[in-house]
């Protein structure tokens, strides 16, 4: 199990070195540092960039799973000391950041902008409340690492993680206070191809590098719990017929 936040990690900076590849080559976004999903918005890469990302969501989506399983494993053990609001709560987050990657990966930004930014508010927006959480989660396992260190995680990961939490923080309201600056003082004639000739290229650049932030920091939270999912384990799925009375396992 510990493989799959390394595998998601992996996916999502494939997905997007892929992308920006491809819309840099064939001209259609400006080479430094576009948004993220100005490198999907054009075809063919739109096309990559809404397969992978949704590959990507549901690999996200799984470790969501996993980890409540894995958190709710320990609280009705009473192993840790953790109500189960917490937990379901961001399970519930979880499966709405997975949602709102979804339709970013479908909903393109240029004919459905609208939309699209709804699924990037609901992706980074929540992502933001869903760290915090399982910040606050890790704290109730602090107390296990001293016996079990090689399944837990210490007190610097999860100091880490605090401050990965406060950096995401700021770094979304800088996204989303910069970008309608950078709009406004637009220029040019094609907003995926801003060059700074265009106006307002300093705040779009910094919007642009505050958002790249936001995902380099959600790849790195994502892979600090790798180490964690060493102590749970999977079992085969069952079928049972219900006419030949037969259990089968995959």
């Amino acid at each position: 199990m510990h493989y799959l936040p390394i595998v998601t990690c992996g996916w999502f900076i494939l997905t997007v070195a892929v992308t920006y590849l491809i819309s840099v080559l064939n001209g259609h976004v400006y080479p430094l540092v576009p948004y993220i999903s100005d490198t999907g918005t054009k075809p063919y890469e739109s096309c990559v960039f809404g397969q992978m990302l949704n590959i990507g969501a549901l690999l996200l989506g799984v470790n969501n799973y996993i980890r409540y399983r894995q958190v709710d494993l320990a609280i009705q053990s009473k192993n840790v000391n953790l109500k189960e609001k917490w937990n379901t709560v961001a399970l519930w987050l979880g499966m709405i950041i997975s949602l709102g990657i979804s339709i970013v990966a479908n909903f393109q930004q240029k004919p459905l902008f609208a939309i699209h930014m709804v699924g990037a508010l609901m992706s980074f927006g929540f992502s933001t409340i869903y760290f915090i959480i399982q910040a606050r989660i890790s704290f109730a396992f602090r107390h296990l690492h001293k016996k079990y260190p090689k399944y837990t995680v210490g007190s610097c990961i999860i100091y880490f993680r605090i401050v990965l939490c406060a950096c995401y923080t700021i770094l979304f309201f800088m996204v989303f206070s910069f970008s309608p600056m950078a709009f406004k003082q637009f220029k040019g004639d094609d907003l995926l191809y801003w060059t700074p000739e265009d106006g307002g290229f300093g705040y779009h650049i910094t919007a642009t590098l505050s958002e790249w932030g936001l995902l380099c920091i959600m790849i790195v939270f994502v892979f600090t719990g790798s180490a964690e999912f060493k102590t749970i384990g999977f079992h085969e799925i069952s079928f049972r017929s219900k006419l030949f009375d037969m259990t089968m396992d995959t």
